[in-house]
């Protein structure tokens, strides 16, 4: 059974997929003002009315009963995070974490902002992220598969929004407005566009798969500057030298010859250095689907790791 946190746009496409594609059931779904819950896991056509609930209303349809997380947690096995970042203090997830761990749970999350800020609190739990960075991409599976490499440096292009912002103003001649007002209209930009627009989505990435590769790297060890289009090549860089702990994401002026720049639009890429490798990852990093999908893998490998 599942408790599935967060019934925005990842949550609601999630639970499309869970019951069109598997046997499992979700047994709780929580928003941002309370939580239904039905112990023997909802039926495919108490989850269509679910998903026609308004955004908040998911307490309030009369589909199981009001529950509190405690509850809900004691009829399942995992706590799937699809709750929007809270970069300031993690919360209310991380709470949601701790609690779901104690009770002997599985987390499994796309919410970047736990990790980025407590990774070591978490690490040798059974907590499972990959959908955390480049969502349709398994770089976190690739990063774990590093590890014992000795990893030196990662560098990329870790945020889909601000790359196609980047990528329509070089190659499509868009001005900087007519850009990000276009990424605001198709609904790439956060709905704090901050988030997007000064790095914070691309540190947080950053941050989890230093971690991943065993460095120590927070969220607010990683330098950041805001977007802004220096000229042909521009790109929004995630870089970390893991020997030295300096990371950073900023725009910068990329050589014609830079693989980075294979990089188009909503694709993401990074670059991973270690002691005997070179390997550099392109794919979609972002998308509800893509990230539901990612959900789902983590979802089954969780199960299987309670058995």
């Amino acid at each position: 059974m599942i408790v599935l946190y967060g019934f925005g746009g990842v949550g609601r496409t999630f639970a499309e997929v869970v019951y069109s594609r598997t046997n499992l059931k979700i047994s709780a779904v929580f928003d941002s003002k309370g939580g239904a819950m039905k112990c023997g896991g909802f039926e495919k056509d108490e989850v269509k009315t679910l998903l026609k609930a308004p955004r908040g209303g998911v307490s309030e349809l009369g589909v199981g009963a009001r529950a509190s997380l405690e509850e809900a947690l004691r009829c399942a096995e995992v706590l799937v995070d699809a709750s929007p970042p809270n970069y300031s203090n993690g919360e209310p997830a991380a709470s949601a974490y701790r609690l779901a761990l104690k009770s002997g749970l599985s987390v499994v999350t796309a919410n970047k902002a736990p990790l980025a800020l407590y990774f070591p609190e978490f690490e040798g739990k059974p907590v499972f992220y990959k959908a955390t960075v480049m969502a349709g991409t398994p770089v976190v599976d690739l990063a774990l598969g590093l590890r014992e490499q000795r990893p030196l440096r990662i560098r990329g292009i870790l945020n889909g929004t601000t790359n196609y912002i980047l990528t329509r103003i070089d190659v499509d001649g868009l001005s900087f407005e007519e850009a990000l007002g276009e990424a605001k209209a198709k609904g790439y930009v956060e709905p704090d566009p901050a988030i997007d627009l000064e790095g914070l989505d691309a540190a947080a990435k950053l941050a989890i798969l230093a971690n991943t590769l065993g460095a120590r790297l927070t969220l607010g060890q990683v330098h950041r500057e805001p977007l802004r289009y220096l000229g042909p090549r521009t790109k929004y860089v995630a870089e970390a030298d893991l020997e030295a702990g300096n990371a950073r994401v900023v725009p910068a002026r990329l050589e014609p010859d830079d693989p980075l720049l294979l990089a188009r639009y909503t694709t993401n890429a990074v670059e991973i250095a270690t002691e005997v490798n070179l390997v550099r990852v392109f794919g979609k990093g972002a998308g509800r689907l893509e990230t539901s999908l990612a959900l789902l893998n983590d979802v089954v490998k969780a199960l299987r790791a309670c058995k």
